[in-house]
């Protein structure tokens, strides 16, 4: 069984839009297109200058010479226990939060969300969202607001990581300092807020209430909803959370590192662990697609020098192909687990579950947008 059509079509479908509000007049359409497009042009422009200065023979050579039968072999089952540990972390984080799901069908939601997540990241996200309202009962701002938090945390891991690459990673690491410091700042300022939160962010918004006109009040009301479960967790959840999200690190660590030596690129393990994290941040941030061209530009950055027996541009060209065969190896290795299981995850209700979290998103969208005379504010 292959999936329809994406959570956000279906939302289109069982709510058109009306009036004012709708998707269809003026700035909304050409404002998603953009969103849509920009991530592609990222991803372009990015593996342009990442595949720079190669020539296409040098780029032919180093892949010939990888074993890339082996390779695949090893990701199939390195994608499985991708996937294992991904639901772990989630299970335990879910279980923090007072969510009791049973690991076997939040595999199952999991695994399937990675074919959404693929097609469109966001449709991926709320697949897991509607899930949770439907199986754990509980609103789907809650359910919205717990995935942020296990988001955040798996971005906080990798800048931790990237942080021991930015004091011990040498003079390339250091290259880091200004974002990390930047991240350390905001860290602390996190951490005070969950520490001693405004009164704004310890009052629950009212569900029942109507929608805020005002800017400051939305975005008021916006904070108060993301950020009531992370002080419901507060720094000892945030600490957990970070500990079993460690699993899935260390598989995603292995598994790149398998293939850096398939590349005949020689970088110490402990090298890589410090360098690794700062190429999967990169490439975790939405501004292209899969990580597109921007994780090849890192990987190329901190790796090229480790490409053994080779130098200038066919050490570049080693590392390049590594770096574009992971994300194809990974992008497809997504595809055909998510699509394995999403038959049981559309008899989980995984589809319905994207579609009315998709249409809630949308409605809560044209609320805020809307002025109280009901036109676009």
């Amino acid at each position: 069984m292959t999936l329809k059509v994406t959570a956000s079509a279906q939302a289109e479908a069982n709510h058109p839009p009306s009036g004012g509000t709708s998707r269809s007049s003026g700035q909304p359409p050409r404002r998603h297109a953009l969103r849509r497009l920009l991530p592609i042009l990222v991803a372009i422009l990015a593996l342009v200058y990442a595949v720079r200065g190669i020539p296409l023979h040098e780029l032919q050579s180093a892949m010939s010479r990888a074993p890339l039968g082996l390779l695949l072999l090893v990701s199939a089952g390195m994608a499985v226990l991708n996937c294992s540990v991904d639901t772990l972390a989630m299970f335990y984080v879910f279980r923090g939060f007072g969510l009791q799901l049973r690991y076997v069908e939040l595999y199952t939601i999991r695994a399937a969300t990675y074919t959404l997540a693929v097609i469109n990241y966001h449709a991926g996200q709320l697949g897991i969202i509607g899930f949770l309202h439907r199986a754990a009962k509980i609103p789907l701002s809650r359910a919205g607001a717990i995935v942020l938090f296990i988001m955040g945390v798996w971005v906080a891991l990798l800048m931790i990581f990237a942080t021991f690459g930015a004091v011990l990673g040498g003079e390339k690491g250091r290259a880091l300092l200004p974002v990390l410091a930047l991240f350390a700042v905001g860290l602390c300022v996190y951490a005070a807020l969950l520490r001693w939160p405004p009164r704004f962010l310890r009052q629950p918004a009212d569900p029942t209430a109507s929608a805020p006109t005002g800017l400051l009040p939305r975005l008021l009301r916006l904070a108060s909803k993301v950020f009531a479960p992370l002080v419901e967790a507060g720094l000892r959840g945030h600490v957990r959370a970070l500990i079993v999200r460690l699993p899935h690190l260390f598989v995603l660590l292995l598994w790149h590192f398998i293939a850096l030596r398939c590349f005949g690129i020689s970088v110490p393990f402990h090298v890589a662990m410090l360098y690794l994290p700062v190429v999967f941040a990169v490439a975790a941030l939405p501004i292209s697609v899969q990580g597109l061209g921007t994780a090849q530009v890192v990987a190329k950055y901190y790796f090229t020098d480790f490409a053994v027996g080779l130098t200038g541009e066919a050490a570049e060209a080693a590392v390049f192909a590594y770096s574009l065969s992971m994300t194809a190896i990974s992008t497809a290795s997504n595809l055909i687990l998510g699509l394995a299981f999403l038959p049981a995850g559309s008899r989980l209700g995984l589809e319905a579950a994207a579609a009315e979290a998709a249409a809630a998103e949308e409605t809560e969208e044209t609320r805020d947008s809307t002025s109280p005379d009901g036109t676009a504010g």
